[in-house]
């Protein structure tokens, strides 16, 4: 079975509400083996949502709707939904008896504009829906099934969950489960990851994907499989290639942040930070660490005083770590430096240096620090560094 899921709301749109819906839907159905083959987010508008419906009718087998189903005269998926199947919308009183009963219970007066909940394509069949006034419905029609769920996210879940997943299963004899792992990768540039395990991305199950934020990289495997156990097994066959394509780069399951933390309670090691960058990109990623507070022992903030080219700036960083390391008592001191201005290119050199207890590493790399971007590879960097000397990795 293939799904398409469709967002209804001109919130969504203006941006004033995230649709974290569909990526519950999303998640869900790839557990529940159901492919997802797009996702779309619609105004409120007839016209358009209609249009939508009926294209997604036109690509897979079950469509899911989100919001639209309040009594206001902007929620109109019912409307669209019926116009799309072409089917009239009936009354159904018992569902207006519910509605005003969910009023009752919390002692307010229902409005007549509630009356419109009641309505549904003709040949629905109808989801009672106890934590809301929105009722929600299914209807089989030939080119597939589509599903009309409220947008409220805690009814939403509630209904998919205890209605939806059920009929899927059940009814139309979904057995099939698809799992994703997701594996964290650093210091190889996305093109080069890429070209390593292009021929995994060309596969169909299972699947291979990567994508990249602050110089971290994600890379997910779904598996398809008629048990967990078998899915397992595939996402383990390709996991053990990408491991050995991608070596000391790949971290696993642990995000680097994690990785870090985790190496310096294990090391029983102590960090302290001298930073010559305002900004303190450094002291940011170091804060992102889990119970950072334990392994932090002190930080020092100090941009330059005077200009400094790149050799100068490796020896700042490297004084600025023995110091702050011998000032908080700390068994590694970290310093990270800038130089003073960018190159013909545009990028700055960044130097960082790690005072350890079994000597010094140095590292100077050029960021472009015209965006915001290139501040959080910084933090990247010095983390990774610090990664790679607690893992006993040569420099």
């Amino acid at each position: 079975m293939d799904a398409e899921i469709i967002a209804i709301g001109s919130e969504l749109l203006l941006g004033v509400t995230v649709d974290t819906n569909s990526a519950y839907l999303a998640r869900q159905l790839a557990a529940a083996g159901v492919n997802v083959y797009r996702k779309m987010v619609v105004g409120d508008n007839v016209d358009r949502i209609t249009t939508a419906v009926r294209e997604a009718l036109s690509r897979a087998d079950l469509v899911i709707c989100t919001g639209g189903l309040g009594p206001t005269l902007d929620d109109v998926t019912r409307e669209a939904v019926a116009a799309a199947l072409n089917r009239p919308l009936e009354f159904h009183p018992e569902l207006l008896d519910q509605i005003a009963a969910r009023f009752a219970a919390m002692n307010r007066p229902m409005s007549e504009s509630n009356r419109r909940q009641a309505y549904v394509p003709a040949g629905a069949r109808i989801i009672p829906n106890p934590r809301g006034t929105a009722p929600a419905f299914l209807i089989e029609d030939e080119r597939g099934t589509v599903v009309v769920l409220p947008g409220v996210p805690g009814e939403m879940r509630y209904l998919f969950e205890t209605a939806v997943l059920p009929y899927l299963r059940e009814e139309r004899g979904i057995t099939t489960v698809i799992l994703v792992r997701t594996l964290h990768a650093v210091g190889l540039g996305e093109s080069v990851i890429g070209e390593r395990i292009a021929d995994l991305m060309q596969q169909t199950n299972p699947t291979v994907g990567i994508s990249a934020k602050r110089a971290r990289y994600e890379l997910r495997i779904g598996a398809r499989a008629e048990s967990q156990a078998e899915a397992e097994a595939m996402i383990a066959r390709t996991e053990a290639i990408i491991r050995e394509r991608l070596g000391q780069y790949l971290l696993g399951e642990e995000e680097l942040p994690t990785v870090v933390a985790r190496l310096l309670r294990e090391r029983h090691q102590t960090l302290a930070l001298y930073e010559g960058i305002l900004r303190a990109p450094v002291l940011q990623a170091l804060l992102s660490l889990p119970d950072s507070d334990q392994v932090l022992r002190g930080v020092e903030i100090h941009p330059l005083d005077s200009p400094a080219d790149t050799q100068a700036a490796s020896d700042l960083a490297a004084a600025g770590a023995a110091n702050v390391a011998e000032r908080w008592q700390s068994s590694i001191g970290l310093g990270v430096q800038p130089a003073s201005w960018p190159d013909t290119n545009g990028f700055t050199s960044v130097s960082f240096v790690l005072i350890t207890p079994t000597g010094e590493r140095r590292l100077n790399r050029p960021f472009d620090l015209r965006s915001s971007d290139g501040f959080e590879f910084i933090g990247t960097a010095a983390l990774d560094l610090l990664r790679r000397y607690l893992a006993g990795e040569p420099e």
